[in-house]
């Protein structure tokens, strides 16, 4: 696959579907272990705990030192599935920018942006709700009360205490994407005004300082997480950036980040985030840098399965509904992965796989189902509202790139 048709196949990205997908099947498999692995596994697995495993996995003959070295090192890779978080916050601004960017500004007004937005994201997150009131084959940790309600409205904000991890903890994402989108029209012409290299710049400090005043005043640390938008600004802001690059310099800049100077630098950023990543003032970087090394890495490793259509084209579908995946799939994975813990780190393993699988082909059919019926319901309805015609905002691209799964 070239570089072009890497960067515009039939009117999408394929390689950024293809990034999500691995993220979001990442982030699964990491729920599941957060389940399995409470109190029986080290979290997480580090050098000298890796070691540890293996020399007590049972198996004396190298195959079998083999089979459980593998084993583990897949475990310790799913642990690091919250990782991937930065990069559906870096994907998230990187798919609004990039559309308004091509085209010079919002389709019609602000109003019809937000229209938009609201089209994309509630119809399916309101579906959730009422399928969590009646499924079966889950683990829900807090009982249906007013919260429920709150929650249906889309606050997982305040009070934060109760509302950030209430019923289903992965959706505080989905409050972090209600803060973002009520400031992006702001940040989107302050980007325009400053260029994208001031304008990344001044959305770094203001990450560091909002960090360090909230752990100066001893914050409830949901805000640093997600709860205050600032916090995870320097993610959002660096996807603004690259998409407002794509935009403008499409091949240029993929060849630069498919090339293996691009990739090492990924790395290398990557690594410093890890580093960073530890009760001192570095670990006011980590995410910021997490999420923009792990993106580049993410974005080779994606055009390089593509490589294989079967595969490529499979990831990339799960990337396509990865927003259904991201609202559907942790109470049944938490569940299952209770379930799971008398078997061994390979039956969970091939077990879990199975599950995501299925889980995984559900969620594409909800969202599928949703957009196709639910959608233009509220379109009619809203139409009536706003006399204008109703038309996204953004292209279909920006639309799946805009709304994105994270976790806990």
């Amino acid at each position: 696959m070239s570089i072009s048709t890497a960067s515009s196949s039939t009117g999408r990205f394929q390689w950024l579907d293809s990034v999500k997908g691995i993220a979001v099947i990442w982030i699964v498999l990491y729920h599941f272990l957060l389940s399995y692995g409470s109190g029986s596994l080290p979290w997480p697995i580090s050098f000298s705990s890796f070691f540890d495993l293996v020399n007590h996995c049972g198996h004396p003959s190298i195959l079998g030192k083999f089979s459980c070295a593998l084993e583990t090192l897949i475990a310790a890779i799913i642990q690091r599935g919250p990782h991937a978080v930065g990069v559906f916050i870096l994907f998230s601004g990187f798919g609004l920018a990039h559309s308004l960017v091509k085209r010079g500004g919002p389709k019609g007004s602000w109003t019809l942006w937000y229209v938009a937005r609201f089209k994309r994201l509630f119809p399916v997150y309101w579906l959730a709700h009422l399928i969590f009131l009646v499924s079966p084959f889950i683990l829900l940790h807090d009982r249906i009360d007013y919260r429920f309600l709150l929650s249906l409205a889309g606050d997982r904000i305040y009070p934060i205490d109760k509302m950030f991890f209430y019923l289903v903890p992965a959706w505080w994402f989905f409050g972090l994407l209600i803060q973002l989108y009520l400031v992006f029209p702001l940040l989107f012409k302050l980007m325009r005004r400053m260029g994208c290299v001031k304008y990344l710049g001044i959305c770094i400090f203001l990450t560091i300082a909002a960090r360090y005043v909230l752990t100066m005043v001893e914050a409830n640390g949901y805000y640093e997480m997600g709860g205050l938008f600032f916090c995870r600004l320097w993610e959002f802001a660096a996807g603004m950036a690259l998409g407002k690059l794509m935009a403008e310099k499409s091949d240029a800049t993929l060849g630069l980040l498919l090339s293996w100077k691009g990739f090492f630098a990924g790395a290398i950023i990557y690594a410093l985030g890890l580093f960073a990543d530890q009760p001192t003032f570095l670990y006011y970087f980590s995410d910021g840098l997490m999420a923009m090394g792990l993106t580049v890495i993410l974005i080779n490793v994606a055009y390089h399965l593509s490589r294989t259509p079967a595969l490529g084209s499979c990831i990339s579908r799960a990337g396509v509904y990865s927003y259904g995946i991201y609202l559907f799939h942790q109470p049944y994975v938490m569940y299952a992965g209770e379930k799971f813990r008398p078997c061994s780190l390979a039956g969970f393993l091939a077990l879990a796989s199975a599950v995501t699988l299925l889980i995984v082909l559900g969620s594409i059919c909800l969202e599928y189902s949703v957009n196709r019926t639910v959608n233009p319901v509220v379109e009619k309805i809203l139409s009536r509202v706003l006399p204008q015609p109703l038309k996204m905002a953004g292209s279909e691209q920006g639309e799946r790139a805009s709304s994105q799964c994270v976790v806990k």
